[in-house]
């Protein structure tokens, strides 16, 4: 390689640690916390999730019968396990950390009409 490569390359660099130095340099690159206020970060997940969803809307879903769910509300019966996906989705989001956290407030409302059942909401 080195013939190929000339000076481009010189020795590997090898370091030794300890598991402890690791782990305490490994403290030292974690992720800074960003100075932004509540609001800012739940809009910033909410917009996530709105375009997450939004393309939910027309991927195969399991639960679904590997129907999309805009193909699965063209039927009664794909209404229905629509409108129980969406529920468990929403009670398993509401059910995220603090009722007030930015996931747990996110409002799936736009979906049930979005895919005209929202008559099927409980």
């Amino acid at each position: 390689m080195s013939t190929i490569l000339g000076e481009r390359i010189g020795q590997p660099l090898v370091v030794t640690e300890t598991v402890e130095q690791m782990l305490a340099s490994r403290d030292t690159d974690a992720p800074q916390s960003v100075d932004i206020s509540v609001q800012e970060q739940r809009a910033i997940i909410h917009d996530y999730l709105d375009r997450h969803y939004r393309d939910t809307l027309d991927q195969p879903v399991p639960a679904l019968g590997n129907k999309s769910p805009r193909a699965a509300v063209k039927t009664a019966s794909g209404r229905a396990k629509v409108a129980d996906w969406l529920k468990m989705m929403e009670n398993r989001t509401a059910r995220t950390g603090e009722p007030d956290s930015a996931m747990a407030s996110y409002s799936f409302d736009w979906m049930w009409t979005e895919l005209g059942i929202a008559e099927l909401r409980r």
